[in-house]
């Protein structure tokens, strides 16, 4: 009967992944082009054009150079200035955009977004995989999946951010590789572990950790049992290979790898650009972040049940380690850290969320508007977050508070699949029902990513149908000319950007964002001749206004 409900399970799960990918291949096009899209395409026919520089393709070289000088013209940065970006995604995607002869913007974008939330997409089954992998429970697997894919932000954010979200996305099977090796220490998972392992440090070097943890607890194992130095060779084959992969997928390596890869965790100790962020009500210096921003950013952005089961099952996973700790010197079987390979997998994931956060906190490392950068970390949040779940499932001692609280989960995950749904396509804004949405744009930088840009282009184009030409200001951070590249191509030369040159703007669009601090600093203030005539609103939170001259 158990073994009945599980296959139950694994049919469900199989559903469950079918219904994802039809959505995500039905809305993918509705997503607008954030900030950095233009800036990473030109990335990717960068680097594309120098790897193409070693082979004897001349007729592609000729289509991409071509690409390259018009990606230059853009005015979106040089990818000279950013040497060390990760463009293990980037690049591929420039080279089957040339492969398919993609030439309008809005098919090469909305190509990207597809490949972006595909990639997530294995991703969740990966870690589906993971979660049965550690706890051999079809039903804990598809909770924990549901919790991943149905994590608003993320999800969202899963079809356009090509940083962090590809970055967790290769955490994530790398992770899973990480659990395979632990189970079962041979060269093949080994290397399919050091070929993810290099991706996702060619990707952010911040990668490097997974690594440098698995070669840590090695050794913690050694130390309790001397036999295993025999596996010393099969670390040292691990280690030889996730170098040799991480040169190969990062061609900002290939002239000096050793003095690159110096530069490149250099590199990214140092910010290279200081700007205000709205913080709380208040602007704060990117700089000098407050211990508590990353903390409260997770908070206040993160289902309310993944929080408190995270707690929990982090909370129980500290515990067993002091336990251990503290009877370390009991001679029994096994590790002196961990009983089992189980044990061995929580703490892992213990130490790498400890650590890494403790790390960013005293050391005050820079961060961009909100916890993008570090995404990754919500494997780790979900992961204990199932842990709770199954805890507590464990934990109840009736077959029917058992059922309550499987239902009680269920219903919450069906609220946040309808909050995703209200949001959609702006789930990048969500915030939990921790905070009054009604003010939220006025406490915290809402539309960062710059969406609405698109949205917002289309309803003017609307309004003004009968114009050859809409000229339009910008009381904000965004490049909003970025978002014509999203727009039929008919219509964008209808459309002409004039950022602050608001006295011949017609228009004057804001989604509130801004790099100085608008209490001292007037740059993006709207002129007293324009007034308020639209304002674009999701479940209460405000995500742009739009003014129109009137004298």
């Amino acid at each position: 009967m158990k073994l009945k409900n599980q296959v139950n399970y694994k049919n469900i799960a199989l559903i469950l992944f079918f219904v994802y990918f039809f959505v995500g291949l039905y809305t993918f096009r509705d997503y607008g082009i954030s900030i950095d899209e233009e800036f990473h395409r030109f990335c990717g026919l960068f680097w594309l054009d120098y790897v193409l520089s070693f082979t004897p393709f001349d007729q592609i070289k000729i289509v991409v150079f071509e690409k390259l000088s018009e990606a230059k013209s853009l005015n979106v940065g040089s990818p000279k200035d950013f040497p060390f970006y990760g463009i293990v995604f980037d690049l591929p995607v420039a080279f089957l955009e040339v492969l398919f002869k993609i030439e309008d913007s809005e098919n090469y974008f909305y190509f990207k977004h597809f490949l972006n939330f595909l990639l997530f997409f294995v991703s969740a089954i990966f870690f589906y995989k993971l979660i049965l992998n550690r706890f051999l429970n079809s039903k804990a697997a598809l909770i924990g999946t549901l919790f991943f894919i149905l994590s608003p932000r993320i999800y969202g954010e899963s079809f356009f951010n090509n940083k962090d979200i590809v970055f967790l996305s290769l955490t994530t099977i790398a992770f899973y590789y990480c659990f395979k090796s632990i189970d079962k220490t041979s060269y093949k998972n080994l290397l399919i572990f050091s070929i993810f392992c290099s991706l996702a440090t060619a990707q952010r070097i911040i990668g490097i950790f997974l690594p440098i943890t698995f070669i840590i607890f090695y050794f913690l194992s050694v130390i309790s049992d001397n036999k295993k130095l025999k596996d010393l060779n099969l670390i040292i084959f691990f280690g030889f290979f996730y170098l040799i992969f991480l040169i190969l997928f990062w061609p900002a390596l290939w002239n000096n790898p050793v003095k690159n890869i110096t530069l490149a965790i250099n590199y990214f100790s140092n910010v290279p650009l200081a700007i205000k962020m709205l913080f709380n009500g208040k602007y704060i210096s990117n700089l000098n972040l407050p211990y508590s921003y990353i903390f409260f950013w997770i908070f206040i952005t993160t289902p309310i049940i993944y929080i408190a089961l995270f707690i929990f099952g982090y909370i129980e996973v500290l515990k067993n380690f002091f336990f251990n700790l503290r009877n370390i010197d009991n001679k029994r079987s096994g590790d002196d850290l961990w009983k089992d390979s189980n044990e061995k997998k929580d703490l892992l994931v213990l130490f790498i969320i400890t650590c890494f956060v403790s790390f960013l906190i005293f050391y005050n490392v820079s961060l961009y508007t909100g916890w993008r950068q570090i995404y990754f970390l919500n494997i780790f949040i979900i992961y204990f977050a199932t842990l709770g779940f199954v805890k507590i499932n464990l934990n109840l001692k009736y077959k029917r508070n058992r059922k309550i609280f499987y239902a009680g989960i269920l219903v919450y995950l069906v609220i946040i699949l309808h909050k995703i749904i209200i949001y959609h396509p702006y789930q990048n804004i969500y915030f939990n029902s921790m905070f009054s949405n009604e003010k939220i744009h006025k406490k915290f930088e809402v539309d960062y990513w710059g969406l609405s840009g698109k949205k917002f282009l289309e309803s003017i184009l609307n309004l003004e149908n009968e114009k050859n030409l809409v000229k339009i200001g910008v009381a904000s951070y965004l490049p909003l000319e970025r978002s014509s590249k999203m727009i039929l191509k008919k219509d964008r030369e209808k459309i002409k950007i004039i950022g602050q040159d608001f006295k011949n703007a017609e228009y004057i669009y804001t989604n509130f964002m801004s790099e100085v601090d608008k209490n001292y600093n007037d740059k993006y203030k709207i002129p007293a001749e324009f007034s308020k005539i639209d304002e674009f609103v999701i479940n209460n939170v405000k995500i742009y206004e739009v003014y129109k001259k009137v004298r």
